[in-house]
């Protein structure tokens, strides 16, 4: 059984990503730096400005492109505050009374209108059973299911109390 990580998008808010802003200040104090040290030598500081910032445009457009992406993830760029993030994980049998197995989870992004776009569909036991039931599940596995199990009996308990 293979139990690599997958590569979805995963604890947002602990990403370190570089920031736009910060490297912006960077190559401000670099141009400013390489100004200063061409007054002293030969040479043009426009064509030395023209390969600073060659060098470094692809890194500002990367920086740039994630920091977009992440507040589009985390509903940060619409003006809601990540009220509703536009990648969000539904409860359709909750949430919505839909007639589907209770315990299915829907991968849903924001249309932009006030609708979603269902991106995958599962089941909470489909996905659990995929491992529970694998031939050779590693010495770890049956004691997280067990505290899973606890986990998931305390979530019925609260969900009974309604």
């Amino acid at each position: 059984m293979n139990l690599e990580r997958r590569r979805y998008v995963l604890n947002l808010p602990e990403w370190e990503l570089p920031r736009f802003e910060d490297q912006v200040f960077a190559l401000v104090e670099e141009i400013a730096a390489k100004a200063a040290g061409m007054r002293s030598r030969s040479g043009s500081l426009a064509d030395a400005l023209h390969d600073l910032l060659r060098d470094r445009l692809i890194t500002l457009i990367e920086s740039a492109a994630n920091e977009t992406i992440e507040y589009w993830l985390q509903g940060l760029g619409d003006g809601n505050n990540g009220q509703w993030p536009e990648l969000c994980i539904e409860l359709p049998y909750l949430e919505y009374g839909e007639i589907t197995d209770p315990l299915t989870l829907t991968y849903c992004v924001d249309n932009g209108d006030d609708t979603r776009t269902e991106l995958n569909r599962m089941s909470l036991e489909a996905a659990m059973s995929r491992y529970l039931e694998a031939i050779d599940l590693p010495a770890r596995i049956p004691r997280r299911a067990r505290v899973m199990a606890a986990t998931l009996r305390k979530l019925a308990q609260k969900l009974d109390d309604l």
